[in-house]
């Protein structure tokens, strides 16, 4: 999945690093998340199960040289679906990012860098019901892209279970539960999935048989 890696020999090697260790620098010291409304903005009310599954998931280009009609992380959030029911939200920025990944690559990382929040272009869902939400997203310069965060900025999730999953390409989860807690204190944070996005398109049968391990592992 995109990691925004970089051009060039040397940049691949650099910004490998920056994914993770570099995020700590960009992370929870600068953030001073408001405390969120859950009911404002919202689509419909929640179902029966109690279960969200939010995720943003780049498609058309992505490392190393995919041009993808369903994104990555999308692939594993379908699979969560799958097995445990309930809604789902995809994140859409209201302004896509760039097809080209080389400016995609240079954009996330200025919205990184400045704590610039990405708009989200549909109206977000009441959170208040729901017990249990799984959140997923592509590791962006070691952390949630600025997109997700948004999300996260604007609906604050008390004490549900919060159940993170990404997809990277060497960075694991990067500074993501840092994150999490700054946004989320008061959240209860499960055991999160991890996987190369590399390896889950080219390895479908592979990655659902991991999600599948790791949800009976927390419960699910």
């Amino acid at each position: 999945m995109l990691t925004l890696l970089g051009l060039g020999a040397a940049s691949f090697g650099g910004l490998i690093v920056l994914d993770q260790s570099n995020s700590t620098a960009q992370g929870s010291s600068r953030r001073t998340p408001p405390a969120a409304a859950p009911g404002d903005n919202s689509s419909a009310a929640p179902g029966a199960d109690g279960i969200l599954t939010i995720y943003y998931s780049k498609t058309g280009a992505n490392y190393p040289d995919l041009d993808l009609t369903v994104g990555n992380t999308a692939r594993i959030a379908e699979m969560i679906r799958d097995r445990v029911g309930g809604d789902v939200f995809e994140i859409v920025p209201e302004t896509p990012y760039p097809a080209d990944y080389d400016e995609t690559d240079r954009m996330a990382g200025e919205e990184e860098a400045e704590n610039r929040f990405r708009p989200i272009r549909d109206a977000l869902p009441d959170v208040s019901a729901y017990h249990t939400v799984f959140v997923g997203h592509p590791i962006w310069y070691g952390e949630q892209p600025m997109v997700v965060q948004t999300f996260m900025r604007d609906r604050n999730l008390g004490s549900a279970t919060v159940v993170p999953f990404v997809t990277h390409e060497g960075s694991g989860f990067g500074n993501t539960l840092e994150v999490i807690a700054d946004f989320w204190p008061d959240a209860q944070v499960l055991e999160g999935f991890e996987e190369r996005g590399t390896q889950v398109h080219r390895d479908l049968d592979g990655a659902r048989r991991d999600v599948d391990q790791w949800l009976e592992r927390i419960g699910f």
